[in-house]
């Protein structure tokens, strides 16, 4: 089971205004579609309440599993209005209490307080990051490699990951699209 974390993010480091992500980049969103669809996503629950609150949850497709500390209460809101394979809650990142479909991966997709604590403890197998050129006033951010802190934002990668794959997302609104793998392991 591949275990992703996946973002899009903004000049500034920035990932969503007001509950929610303040761009519409198709391209972008295709990407996420073809990467996702089939597979399982994990979101903190502040980013499930902006994307349902404005009717985008859960995401069709795919298995969504919301970590909130109050699972017990979002499991019988949602309980007869979607099924476990479509819409799970736990209070436990490694989502123990859910079960999961098989040769699914995994991925995290949000907000930043997920991110945060997936970056310090799931032993993750690619990151998925769209870089974006603007900046559009966040209030809600990816986190930072603290050595950057008095220059251009640099997003906070686990150490033993490189840049595998880089390229440029061409349209009305280009990105780059970059995808991160852990170093390969050289044995002497």
């Amino acid at each position: 089971m591949q275990k992703i974390l996946i973002a899009a993010i903004d000049k500034d480091g920035g990932i969503g205004k007001d509950g929610y992500m303040p761009w519409h980049y198709p391209a972008d969103l295709k990407l996420f579609m073809n990467l996702t669809m089939g597979n399982t996503i994990v979101m903190g629950r502040k980013t499930f309440d902006g994307m349902f609150d404005r009717d985008k949850a859960p995401l069709k497709g795919r298995q969504n599993i919301v970590v909130t500390s109050t699972a017990d209460e979002y499991r019988s809101r949602f309980a007869d209005k979607y099924p476990p394979s479509e819409l799970s809650f736990t209070t436990d990142l490694n989502y123990k209490d859910v079960e999961l479909a098989k040769e699914t991966k995994i991925f995290y997709c949000g907000g930043a307080n997920l991110y945060q604590q997936v970056l310090k403890i799931v032993d993750l197998d690619i990151i998925y990051l769209s870089r974006l050129e603007e900046g559009y006033d966040c209030d809600t951010f990816f986190p930072r490699n603290p050595e950057s802190i008095d220059k251009e934002f640099e997003p906070y990668l686990p150490p033993h990951f490189i840049n595998s794959f880089s390229d440029k997302m061409a349209g009305k609104n280009s990105f780059t699209f970059q995808i991160y793998t852990p170093k390969p392991l050289i044995i002497y």
